[in-house]
């Protein structure tokens, strides 16, 4: 299962190098589309009897043991509260009346991470909430845990179907 998860950021990594690294903008459509036909071909050779939107579930998709702890531990999900205040922090406005949805469509998270090639940067969802803070005259938020954790899970729990 390692080796799989290591394969599969080598393959997302070159994947991104050679967008940036490939030519005029049709050969890097070209380049892309073949990319991501190679990238889900793997997969699916390697694991035929996945679904394909299973894969959104990661590992629980393709190991039977983890998808069964995972479902167990969902009844009573150890990060609900995080969810709670998260929903709470993403209703707030800002000091200039504006909010997070504001800056984000319902389904935005979905979106979260990918490569901005005028950029050259990986876009990550907690880059995204604190540029719409700062946008909106707001401070950043710092590292990766507490009140951004808190709203990018929040985030993210939407867009797995939970409202």
């Amino acid at each position: 299962m390692k080796n799989t998860l290591i394969k599969l950021l080598i393959v997302t990594l070159v994947s991104s190098m050679s967008v940036v690294f490939a030519g005029d903008k049709g050969s890097i459509n070209a380049k892309v589309k073949k990319d991501i036909e190679t990238f889900q071909g793997y997969f699916k050779g390697r694991f035929p009897k996945v679904e394909f939107g299973d894969y959104a579930n990661g590992v629980y998709a393709l190991d039977a043991p983890s998808r069964e702890q995972w479902v167990e531990i969902e009844e009573f999900a150890p990060y609900e509260l995080a969810i709670d205040k998260g929903e709470s922090l993403y209703a707030k406005t800002f000091a200039n009346g504006k909010g997070y949805s504001d800056c984000f469509a319902e389904d935005a998270a979905k979106l979260y991470p990918y490569y901005d090639v005028k950029r050259k940067e990986v876009i990550t969802i907690e880059l995204a909430i604190n540029e719409c803070r700062t946008s909106n005259g707001e401070k950043a938020m710092g590292g990766k845990k507490g009140d951004i954790a808190a709203v990018s899970a929040y985030m993210a729990y939407q867009v797995r179907g939970h409202t």
